[in-house]
């Protein structure tokens, strides 16, 4: 089932909170709601960022969060901020699988979004450019 499980009637349930999980995630990155006039003809946010990051994630990226991610141009070489925001559009993605079963779990999400933040916090503090660490520092706990 890929709708808005709770919108259609389902019962509560871990996967369905997942889900939305899932979906505010794409939402924020993505700066659409899944209730945009765009998705239609059975395109959905999660299909449209999903068929995005087959090539690049940073189509489907909020420009404003992009002008605040990247001071260089984004497409010269490995970016920090990109592994960053493919990381996290990707723990979205796997939240909003059709299938409950095939989606990842709440803890799951979490420790991956944890592992992403700690990679760029760690790899920033490596590199000459430390302005990084102010637009990533989130506590999830």
């Amino acid at each position: 089932m890929s709708n808005a499980e709770y919108g259609w009637g389902e019962k509560p349930s871990a996967a369905g909170d997942v889900y939305s999980f899932g979906i505010v995630l794409l939402e924020l990155f993505s700066g659409k709601s899944p209730t945009d006039e765009c998705f239609t003809g059975g395109l959905s946010i999660r299909r449209w960022v999903q068929s995005a990051m087959k090539n690049k994630t940073v189509q489907v990226i909020d420009p404003q969060l992009l002008s605040l991610t990247f001071h260089d141009d984004p497409s010269e070489g490995p970016n920090l901020q990109l592994n960053y925001l493919d990381a996290t559009v990707g723990v979205g993605i796997s939240c909003t699988a059709d299938n409950p079963d095939e989606r990842i779990g709440i803890r799951d999400a979490v420790r991956q979004l944890k592992a992403a933040r700690d990679s760029l916090l760690k790899l920033s503090d490596e590199s000459p450019r430390r302005d990084t660490e102010r637009y990533f520092h989130v506590s999830i706990k």
